[in-house]
């Protein structure tokens, strides 16, 4: 799934060094893993330099950015205390929208026993859709205040990438080849904002590093 990759894709854009420890499926729900993550979902870290173990990428994604990005490469200081926690908003609407929502959708699309669940379909569809418009129509306005239309990269907080906009690629991929399988939705046109955002992270090299290591281990 889409979540450990969204750990390893901050790793990567803070080059740090990590080890994944790969474990299936079928093993998740029982000792030892439950031991690390009481829910028996992906993914789980355990830090070796501090002997932190954690679960859920999203505290994850807050613990390595808050103990390791002292440079604020992808992320902002006390300096700008706004820019600072909005981030940490826009993760949380990854973690509480586009993920659940846009896994949703892909079960009910590929993987529930009764296919061709239509309702269903068609309202994890539509929530796509929508947080897909919520953030085109941020960027949007983020583009007009900076009378930003030509040319530079917009992000969803202050002047660069940071981890929020980063814990949304995997998922954002997945919505360009997966969720919507032999429709075309526009979303270039429709959702132009969205779409040059969702181009821009893809062309970061760790990014595309990440999806390069995803392509070959999947």
């Amino acid at each position: 799934g889409p979540n450990p990759w969204k750990v390893i894709l901050v790793l990567a854009e803070l080059d740090i060094a990590f080890k994944i420890n790969w474990i299936s499926y079928l093993d998740i729900k029982s000792e030892p893993y439950i031991s690390l993550n009481a829910n028996g979902r992906l993914p789980s870290m355990v830090d070796p330099n501090t002997n932190i173990t954690l679960f859920e990428s999203g505290a994850i994604i807050e613990y390595i950015v808050d103990l390791y990005d002292t440079q604020h490469k992808i992320s902002y200081g006390a300096d700008r205390p706004q820019d600072k926690w909005l981030a940490h908003s826009w993760l949380m609407l990854q973690m509480s929208g586009q993920g659940p929502m846009f896994g949703q959708r892909m079960w009910f699309v590929h993987f529930h026993k009764e296919k061709g669940l239509q309702s269903a379909i068609d309202r994890y569809g539509d929530e796509v859709k929508r947080i897909v418009a919520v953030i085109d129509s941020h960027l949007r306005k983020r583009a007009a205040e900076a009378d930003a239309e030509h040319g530079r990269d917009l992000w969803l907080v202050g002047d660069k990438c940071t981890f929020a906009d980063l814990s949304f690629v995997l998922w954002d991929v997945l919505l360009m080849t997966s969720l919507f399988p032999g429709e075309d939705i526009g979303i270039g046109e429709t959702f132009p904002y969205f779409y040059k955002w969702h181009e821009s992270l893809v062309a970061r090299p760790a990014v595309r590093e990440m999806l390069e290591m995803r392509e070959r281990l999947m």
